[in-house]
């Protein structure tokens, strides 16, 4: 049976090659169906995962009964003692967190000093990011004809409140020197480096 794939699945991949092989500790926040957090754990000593849905945590739970992740349920804005980690990493939750800017400094406080936050997220792409959009739109449909598409259980928020060019002055603002790009398949890159 093949594995599931989705694009954000897709990207799992690419936050997992931003953490730093001798990483000992990492945080994925919005983990939902926990493919990411489950594969990290094959190689973080610990893996912290947390998620606001505690049905889609619960079918994490289920999917991977063998990993070592410590799933934990609770918005990650109100949990207080969540320590420090050495990587922060989130696949399409930043749209789902009511203050972006706000949530981009939560995120960087839960780094130790020279850790890495990488994020993939959503956002609108605007008249300056249209070409992008239109050409993202052609890529995704060839990507699903060719791989099908799996259906997460996790809760959907569409449109993003944010488009990409206020998406980056917030990642500026909160992350200076953090690099933002734009992905093919329509998602849009945030990684940066604590000092």
């Amino acid at each position: 049976m093949a594995e599931p794939w989705n694009i954000n699945i897709h990207y799992d991949g690419k936050l997992d090659k931003c953490v730093p092989p001798q990483a000992s500790s990492v945080l994925e926040v919005g983990c939902g169906d926990g493919f990411l957090a489950a594969r990290l754990s094959r190689r973080v000593p610990r893996v912290v995962a947390v998620d606001v849905d505690e049905p889609v945590l619960q079918r994490a739970k289920q999917r991977f009964p063998a990993a070592p992740v410590a799933w934990r349920h609770g918005d990650i804005l109100a949990m207080e003692g969540m320590g420090t980690f050495d990587a922060v990493v989130s696949n399409a939750t930043l749209h789902h967190l009511p203050d972006t800017r706000g949530a981009l400094a939560c995120l960087r406080g839960l780094l130790m000093p020279g850790g890495t936050l990488a994020l993939v997220t959503f956002a609108r792409p605007g008249w300056r990011h249209l070409p992008w959009a239109l050409t993202t739109l052609v890529l995704r449909g060839i990507a699903i004809r060719l791989r099908g598409k799996w259906e997460h259980s996790a809760p959907t928020v569409w449109p993003p409140r944010f488009t990409v060019a206020q998406l980056t002055r917030d990642v500026r603002a909160e992350l200076p020197g953090a690099r933002v790009s734009l992905l093919p398949l329509g998602r849009v890159f945030i990684y940066w480096q604590a000092d």
